[in-house]
């Protein structure tokens, strides 16, 4: 990714991400830039994340190059694992957040499934990582890759999740419809037994052409402008 757009898209990202409920004081937000170098938003809350020096840039091993390293986050390794991870399709961005949604879901310990048409976007289902810690160290960060195996989501038990995508405006769009779906399906259980799609009804939604891309571009459009970004 070309480092100014991929910094406008990730300030653009963290304010949607705070607006919208998906995080507080925690979560964060990167970008993987063409040298193969990461942008990620500090430890201060997306919501606070508004300047390029609320951002700083690390190498693949985490070290910071530019910026404040106070401002690194201890979650650090959950972007490196996704993105260093061999079948990580391509992907240069992840979104780490705490819907309330996806929170309550990954309590139960079991993968998410896909039980709206939108929730595709993150997989006929959502794996879950079986944490008693939150990921800090690479190895932990290679587990979580591990039990993502690829996938574009992964919930984190008692953590929140985390989405993955080819730039920050998929990441971001990925955690927006994961809540949704993580919600429907709550909401759904109380009454009875959500039905879920399966996976060939996913497979186009995890197309690189396709109508997949243009409706993750018309919810971006649709966040930016709720929320005043670009």
């Amino acid at each position: 990714m070309e480092r100014e757009a991929a910094l406008r898209d990730l300030l653009a990202g963290c304010a949607i991400l705070d607006g919208e409920g998906l995080t507080s004081a925690f979560g964060h937000l990167s970008a993987r830039l063409d040298d193969g170098t990461l942008l990620v938003s500090g430890n201060l809350g997306p919501g606070l994340v508004r300047t390029a020096a609320d951002v700083i840039r690390v190498d693949a091993e985490g070290t910071v190059v530019e910026g404040d390293a106070a401002l690194r986050a201890g979650e650090l390794p959950i972007h490196l694992g996704l993105l260093a991870a061999p079948a990580g399709g391509g992907r240069h961005s992840v979104a780490r957040f705490h819907g309330p949604a996806v929170l309550a879901w990954g309590t139960l310990n079991r993968p998410l499934p896909g039980v709206l048409g939108m929730g595709l976007f993150c997989g006929h289902e959502v794996p879950v990582f079986d944490t008693e810690t939150t990921v800090t160290t690479a190895a932990q960060g290679a587990a979580l890759a591990a039990a993502a195996a690829g996938a574009p989501a992964v919930l984190l038990r008692g953590f929140g999740a985390a989405t993955a995508g080819r730039t920050v405006r998929e990441a971001v769009t990925r955690a927006w419809l994961l809540e949704r779906n993580a919600a429907a399906a709550l909401a759904a259980s109380a009454a009875g037994t959500p039905q879920p799609f399966g996976p060939e009804a996913a497979a186009p939604f995890a197309a690189a052409e396709g109508p997949a891309a243009a409706q993750l571009a018309r919810l971006w459009h649709y966040l930016c402008r709720r929320h005043g970004v670009t």
